[in-house]
């Protein structure tokens, strides 16, 4: 008997022996040439299978065939049924006039087939080329499965060293307290590792720590309230620099690492910071003028003077996550057009224009650069799920990094050694509900909606019957929708990118969102059962957080099409957007009489509204609420205020003005989510309280 492999990759299996190809089970319909196609790819993932050989083992010498059109035609074919394009490839990446590549992990198991009995419908010239292919493939599939049951038992994770030349390498756990860590950094001798530790059971603060490799307790270096983010050491191992994103005394500091008082240098905005190997700079991302996207900077730490780096496009969001080479002359970063749609980029630091790394158009969490500067592992949702790769600094094939799993995150690698840290598990929302009475007491907090993938911008339908949702859960943010009881859930998206912010129509017939099937964030609109979405916005700029005038007739959204952040809206049939606020607004929605347009300040804090056929534009709660934090009633707008020790759901009265307390929360929101509504009986309230389970692993023996 021969044996015949299943692969994996992402949700799809491919079955040999049958010609079939599976999407989470469910067999997707697909034709003989696109999968012998799909099985070359398979059996070298990560390398360039040319055209050439595609045609060799498809259309032996003797055929006749218009190769060029039937190769095209196949593969386009084979994009329709793994649910993806050649503009924004998930796993087939198209090298012009070349060839194809497969970039997502495989997994290979095996089963039997008989020795003379071909898979139904191949042909036998092809399957005798992809043999040798397949041997290799079973061979890495029972190393693999090896590897990982290995792993299990011991509770350690081993990497194959194939030629037994060098040590294996070894994850082990760094971390593992509740709540979360993360933000790891090496010290420049890779023997301390820096982190942030949260643990919302006890408070809501933030802290940094440090922990020796091998040690035991870690130290705590500061105690302010608030929360700290994004660790690094200077070169001498004195001192931890790191970022406090909130309350007044927000910016960058730096504390001795063996404990003392903290000093701040600078303003910073919580989006990566990174000190310079000659001691004498730490880049940082700052914004100026403030609404002008996030732009690199390098702060000369003798001085404290700055010097800009980078200028991305006022289309674009900005750059983040800036880390030098240990070489010092280049920095890396990530370069964000839209949110989830993210790519590498390296430039000198010196200067000049960038030069882009990946063409993914997808969320990148962490990357670090190699202790040679030759090239930069980092972790990306470019397969689905949040795995590490590495990408050579001068060009060429992206390779997986066969350790973390899909759920890997923030990651380093010391300036001197061989190992790697890197974040584990996540920090997400799910979807609680609390009931009110008529005099706004509260009870029952519980859980309506949750994964452990997170989900998040509920929504009531008009009539209080159903939720409308996000929900990470398939792999990829998609729309969902579910009775207002958390029952029946049902999938309405499968755009496989960041979708999120749908809004119902007053009839409840359609819902609106925003999702980025290219390089930016757009509108659609999708029918309340589901179907073929259809887009509202386009154009070359940011479109997001939609919502439905009372009418239907048209869809309010924000925008940065005219520079800066404003409310726009569109016809809800199609047509050109009208510009709706002057002075900055984000989260738009009409009251129920159809006569104002509340929305939140995005250049001044707080909630404020302005007459829906143009007027003045006026503050109406005076409180730094979030912009997906706050829910539009008949009475009043009920907002959290995330600036005490504990986050706490008000009430604004439109009869008297006055501010109420509802009720205070035991878990922080997220700050950037659509967080909270309530049902249009005003006796049930959605929020969204973040779950962490964040730890820290080790790699050891990394090359």
């Amino acid at each position: 008997m021969n044996q015949s492999p299943i692969l994996r990759f992402g949700i799809f299996e491919v079955d040999a022996r049958a010609g079939e190809l599976r999407k989470n089970g469910t067999k997707v319909k697909l034709q003989q040439q696109p999968l012998q196609i799909l099985l070359a790819l398979l059996a070298r993932p990560g390398e360039v299978v040319t055209r050439e050989e595609l045609r060799q083992q498809l259309w032996p010498a003797d055929t006749f065939v218009d190769f060029e059109h039937s190769l095209n035609a196949a593969i386009k074919r084979l994009r329709d049924s793994l649910g993806e394009s050649a503009e924004a490839p998930v796993y087939i990446e198209t090298l012009p006039r070349r060839g194809y590549r497969f970039l997502a992990p495989v997994q290979g198991t095996c089963g039997e087939i008989a020795n003379d009995q071909p898979p139904p419908g191949s042909l036998k010239t092809t399957r005798s080329r992809l043999i040798p292919y397949f041997v290799v493939a079973l061979l890495l599939a029972v190393l693999s499965i090896a590897w990982i049951y290995r792993a299990r038992a011991s509770g350690h994770l081993f990497a194959l060293s194939v030629l037994g030349s060098s040590p294996p390498m070894r994850v082990l756990p760094f971390t593992a307290d509740p709540g979360g860590q993360s933000d790891p950094s090496f010290s420049p001798d890779g023997r301390q590792v820096a982190f942030v530790k949260w643990d919302a059971e006890v408070n809501f603060n933030a802290d940094v720590y440090v922990k020796l490799i091998g040690g035991n307790q870690p130290l705590r270096l500061t105690q302010d309230p608030g929360w700290a983010c994004c660790t690094t050491w200077s070169p001498d191992a004195l001192y931890v620099a790191y970022e406090r994103c909130d309350g007044p005394q927000a910016g960058l500091y730096v504390v001795p690492a063996l404990g003392g008082p903290e000093r701040r240098l600078q303003e910073a905005m919580c989006l990566g910071i990174s000190w310079s190997p000659d001691d004498t700079q730490i880049a940082l991302i700052r914004k100026d003028p403030l609404d002008s996207p996030y732009s690199i900077f390098l702060l000369d730490v003798p001085k404290l003077t700055l010097h800009r780096v980078t200028s991305p496009s006022v289309t674009e969001i900005g750059d983040r996550t800036p880390a030098f080479s240990p070489d010092g002359t280049r920095l890396a970063f990530v370069r964000v057009i839209s949110p989830w749609v993210t790519d590498l980029y390296v430039i000198p630091v010196t200067g000049g224009e960038p030069g882009r790394l990946t063409f993914d158009n997808t969320e990148i969490s962490g990357f670090a650069w190699t202790a040679d500067s030759h090239s930069i592992v980092f972790s990306s949702h470019r397969a689905g799920g949040m795995s590490l790769w590495k990408v050579p600094i001068a060009g060429g094939a992206l390779e997986a990094v066969p350790i973390g799993g899909s759920d890997t995150w923030k990651l380093d690698i010391p300036r001197h050694g061989n190992r790697l840290a890197f974040t584990v598990g996540g920090i997400h929302p799910n979807i609680w509900q609390m009931q009110l009475d008529n005099t706004h007491n509260w009870s029952n907090p519980k859980p309506l909606i949750a994964s452990t993938k997170g989900e998040g911008g509920p929504q009531f339908s008009p009539d209080g019957s159903k939720i409308v949702f996000y929900s990470s859960r398939s792999g990829y943010a998609e729309i969902w929708t579910s009775n207002a009881d958390g029952s029946g859930l049902m999938q309405l998206t499968s755009m496989r990118v960041l979708s999120g912010t749908p809004r119902w129509s007053p009839d409840g017939k359609a819902i609106a969102f925003d999702t980025r099937p290219q390089n930016h964030s757009h509108i659609f609109v999708i029918a309340a059962q589901g179907g073929e979405p259809h887009q509202v916005t386009t154009g070359e700029s940011e479109n997001s957080v939609p919502s439905w005038s009372r009418d239907g007739k048209w869809i309010y959204f924000t925008s940065n099409r005219g520079g800066g952040w404003q409310l726009w809206k569109a016809p809800s049939a199609g047509g050109d957007p009208i510009q709706v606020t002057k002075q900055g607004g984000y989260a738009g929605f009409e009251s129920q009489d159809g006569r104002e347009l509340y929305y939140a300040g995005h250049k001044e804090p707080g909630i404020w509204r302005q007459p829906v056929g143009g007027g003045q534009e006026t503050r109406v709660v005076n409180v730094p609420v979030s912009w997906g934090h706050w829910a539009l009633a008949s009475r009043g707008i009920y907002f959290v205020d995330q600036t005490g020790p504990k986050p706490v759901i008000e009430f604004y009265n439109f009869s008297d003005r006055k501010i109420t307390h509802i009720a205070t929360l035991e878990k922080p929101m997220p700050p950037e989510e659509p967080g909270l509504d309530i049902s249009p009986d005003e006796r049930t309230i959605l929020f969204l309280p973040v779950v962490s389970n964040k730890n820290i692993n080790l790699v050891e023996n990394f090359r």
